[in-house]
């Protein structure tokens, strides 16, 4: 290869690192969009044929066509949001969870934690709101890594005292829905024996598990591109309602 040519080599390398540099944050984004879709796409449904199916959706998905979503994917079961810290309720929550039932789909609640309040306040009013009946899939306690928030350890007695006040009034603790490293590295020895519900959208959770989300893009008709989830392969989903 000749002297001019590697320079000019050199020269592309040079860009094309510039590149990546000042533009590193949109780059990482588009790969990890990239893993997340080629992931999605190379799930291997036929493993999970004999498992239950389902989405879990709050007021972001402001439009569901029902008659159409029952006629072309009836999914086994939803999750819809329910609250959020001490005073907020999702505005769809009723409405969906109304309209699921009348197409008789098994449905379920979810509550997203804040690391700002009191645990037991939370689960009061994720109780007050979500209307559990006989039926109805287990509660959900929803924790997530939030930016800002560096001691995640030092709310886990508020979120103990979430999980039991949950417990006192269904008999049951919440189903617990996070990703694998929040399990291995927030949740200490009290929540080795909860059921969980992980988020993993590149592989299968390398975890024991309940319901696993396997991606927040995938379409669903009447819906759109939304969360979607399986339940693990021999599990019966009856066997986690109230």
């Amino acid at each position: 290869m000749s002297k001019q040519k590697i320079f000019y080599l050199g020269i592309i390398g040079l860009l094309f690192f510039a590149l990546i540099y000042t533009n590193k944050a949109s780059v990482y984004s588009i790969g990890k969009k990239f893993l997340k879709k080629l992931a999605a796409s190379n799930l291997d449904d036929s493993k999970f044929k004999d498992s239950a199916w389902g989405i879990d959706i709050s007021h972001h998905q402001s439009r569901v066509d029902w008659d159409e979503l029952v006629e072309f994917n009836k999914p086994n079961f939803i999750f819809l949001k329910c609250t959020e810290g001490v005073t907020h309720q999702d505005s769809k929550y009723k409405k969906y969870k109304s309209k699921a039932k009348k197409y008789n789909i098994l449905t379920g609640a979810y509550h997203f934690f804040s690391y700002t309040t009191s645990g037991k306040e939370q689960a009061l009013n994720f109780i007050k709101n979500a209307q559990l009946q006989k039926g109805d899939l287990i509660p959900v306690l929803d924790l997530e890594y939030t930016k800002g928030t560096k001691k995640y350890r030092v709310t886990l007695p508020e979120i103990k005292a979430f999980c039991e006040t949950i417990k006192s009034t269904y008999g049951v603790y919440p189903i617990i829905y996070c990703e694998v490293d929040y399990k291995n590295k927030v949740l200490d020895n009290y929540f080795d024996n909860f059921d969980y519900w992980i988020s993993d959208f590149y592989r299968e959770p390398k975890c024991e598990y309940v319901f696993w989300q396997f991606t927040d893009n995938k379409e669903v008709r009447g819906i759109g591109k939304i969360d979607n989830n399986r339940m693990k392969t021999n599990l019966d989903i009856l066997d986690f309602v109230l």
